[in-house]
């Protein structure tokens, strides 16, 4: 009998899947506080019609909500700030963030620095995180990102033109509300934005050097629920089935990458991002198939077991079967319409340079299966401009 490697796993929230369990809302909210900031986007949850139900249920259950509509799609250390004011005016204990990725994130970094007396962006620069912040319930309304599981939120500090993570187990939100009908009324883009981030997740956290046996489970059923779903969720966003397939693989890819890390994709997403102002889905989807494809001999055996488990190839050579793993997310940014090369971002090579010193920085390039030095990088750049 062979010995068991040890592991480590981040804590993991109280998670409440499945159609319907938005109607749980108030009940699992009213265990922790009684005066909520409710945290979202600046529209799309209002207008959708989610947020007066949200809002209501809240109420029904005793749970008093302040609504901070103030999330933008790449949120910054200011926007947080902003928020921190309204909860300490409104005497809020208790943080309820709904919506996308960067609403969840500027929730969760809400309520971790509830307790500090310093300035949101002092944090993000380094700062460490002493006071116990409020309890945070996170209600994802894509298929994305895994925020609602994760114990860091990703923000923007615009005063040095810096996307980075900030990080802590207050991060962590107590509970995770993941109701796949909340995604019904996401766009076709954005569906393949976030659906794409989420496969890369899996997929980065299944190859990354940080990966265990507990997390590589996840990261697999993860692969197998997204592989599946993610053209039908695309082309038919009125499928609940699909939805819900897209809803479990995002939140199992969140809990796994949560401890394994991820990869280069992650690593490169961030300053391509910030220079580009494009999704950070659709940067991660482009990335992609370039990474397996210079991550190919250090992670051939991962990426031919993933190549198995959605299906994709049959063959028992790795190689093979690596390859077909590499065609078959080359097809799916096709599919989906999300550019092949760097200049579909609006990215020039005066706009290399710039990129390689905070993807050099970044932990998820750090945990990357094959080790990259910064020639290597400039080289890579440039190849997929």
């Amino acid at each position: 009998m062979e010995t068991v490697e040890g592991f480590q796993l981040v804590a993991i929230p109280h998670v409440i899947f499945g159609t319907g369990a938005i109607e749980q809302a108030g009940q699992w909210c009213a265990q922790l506080g009684s005066r909520a900031l409710l945290v979202t986007g600046c529209s799309s949850l209002r207008r959708s019609g989610w947020l007066d139900e949200i809002v209501n249920n809240l109420s029904d259950h005793g749970v008093a909500a302040t609504v901070f509509e103030g999330a933008e799609p790449e949120p910054s250390v200011n926007t947080v700030q902003v928020g921190r004011g309204r909860l300490w005016e409104a005497g809020c204990d208790l943080v309820v963030a709904v919506g996308g990725g960067s609403s969840l994130d500027v929730g969760k970094a809400i309520g971790a620095l509830a307790g500090e007396s310093g300035e949101a962006a002092e944090y993000h620069r380094g700062r460490q995180i002493t006071e116990p912040g409020l309890p945070i319930v996170a209600v994802p309304t894509t298929s994305g990102t895994g925020s609602e599981v994760t114990p860091n939120a990703v923000l923007i500090d615009q005063e040095r033109g810096v996307k980075a993570s900030l990080w802590g187990d207050g991060l962590i939100p107590k509970v995770a509300i993941v109701d796949p009908q909340l995604t019904l009324t996401l766009p076709p883009a954005a569906t393949a934005f976030a659906g794409v981030d989420a496969f890369t997740q899996a997929l980065e956290g299944f190859t990354s050097t940080g990966a265990n046996l507990v997390t590589d489970k996840f990261a697999a059923e993860a692969l197998v629920h997204l592989a599946g779903a993610i053209r039908t969720a695309y082309s038919d966003g009125d499928n609940l089935a699909a939805r819900e397939h897209m809803s479990l693989g995002s939140l199992l890819a969140g809990i796994g990458f949560a401890s394994s890390r991820l990869g280069l994709v992650h690593g490169l997403a961030h300053p391509i991002g910030i220079i580009s102002g494009q999704p950070h889905g659709r940067v991660c989807g482009l990335l992609l198939p370039h990474v397996i494809d210079f991550n190919l001999q250090a992670a051939q055996h991962k990426y031919a077991r993933a190549a198995h488990l959605v299906s994709i190839s049959g063959d028992s050579d790795d190689e093979a079967a690596a390859l077909a793993l590499h065609d078959w997310v080359t097809q799916l940014v096709e599919d989906l319409e999300i550019g092949q090369s760097l200049s579909n971002l609006g990215i020039s090579e005066e706009d290399l340079e710039p990129m390689i010193a905070p993807a050099m920085a970044s932990g998820s390039t750090k945990h990357n299966p094959r080790e990259v030095t910064e020639d290597q990088l400039r080289q890579f750049l440039k190849q997929i401009l």
